[in-house]
């Protein structure tokens, strides 16, 4: 009987320091969840940052957010992506500002023209893509391209005219100042473009297979005209690599 009889498992006993020291880690975690929801923590503030067109409460809507959830709660990269899904938003960065503010700092997808379609005006995007639909011009700081007008376009859709799409591409490779720095441009007729400065200055671009070939010609004008040392009644740049100006007598 002794060779068939089994120890009995020995009971394992946790000692009290070490009892007592997890208890403290627990509970130590408990104490900062519940301080990280508390309402110390809750969202009071969203400053925008970067907006040049969309206004702060507009950044706002796009992200989602309300006031008062918790920014322990908030899923920054979830906002991140839904902002970034509307047409007018290249990108945005959020970071959470301890106790109670979210930091939103976006990059717009700028507007490059306005275009008359057949109920209002569009605003136009790099690639032709439609930003925005107005029932009248608004207050956006760039040119209208004149002597053409599309139908059947939308929000999210892209203009498909060549010639449009010339003008598009022309625009997004100036440098910013000197696109808003333009009133009109105007393609009725395509081998005689008429572009349009504020100042009032006329420049006679030629034909419109060759606005990029002249972004130089353009914005070394714009500099002219900004310095305004000069009284110019327009610009000949019909040829490519240089131009004439004639002042004002």
């Amino acid at each position: 009987m002794d060779g068939e009889h089994m120890d009995a498992p020995k009971r394992k006993i946790i000692p009290k320091r070490a009892l007592a020291g997890i208890l403290f880690v627990v509970g130590f975690f408990m104490i900062i969840i519940a301080y990280a929801l508390s309402p110390v923590f809750v969202l009071k503030h969203v400053k925008v940052q970067g907006n040049y067109f969309l206004p702060d409460e507009e950044v706002t809507r796009l992200s989602g957010v309300a006031m008062g959830e918790n920014l322990f709660q908030l899923n920054i990269d979830e906002i991140m992506q839904t902002m970034a899904k509307d047409i007018r938003v290249e990108r945005a960065q959020i970071k959470r500002v301890f106790p109670d503010t979210l930091e939103i700092q976006v990059v717009e997808r700028p507007p490059l023209a306005m275009l008359k379609c057949d109920y209002g005006y569009l605003e136009v995007g790099k690639g032709g893509i439609i930003m925005a639909a107005h029932r009248d011009l608004s207050n956006i700081p760039v040119p209208i391209i004149t002597g053409v007008t599309v139908s059947d376009l939308f929000v999210g859709d892209v203009v498909e005219n060549e010639q449009v799409k010339k003008v598009i591409d022309y625009l997004d490779q100036l440098n910013w100042e000197a696109t808003t720095s333009l009133s009109e441009i105007n393609i009725t007729d395509p081998e005689n473009v008429m572009v349009y400065m504020q100042g009032p200055v006329q420049l006679k671009m030629g034909d419109i297979n060759s606005l990029g070939k002249k972004l130089e010609i353009t914005e070394s004008v714009h500099r002219e005209v900004k310095q305004g040392k000069h009284h110019m009644d327009y610009v000949d740049a019909r040829f490519e690599g240089s131009y004439s100006i004639k002042l004002k007598s």
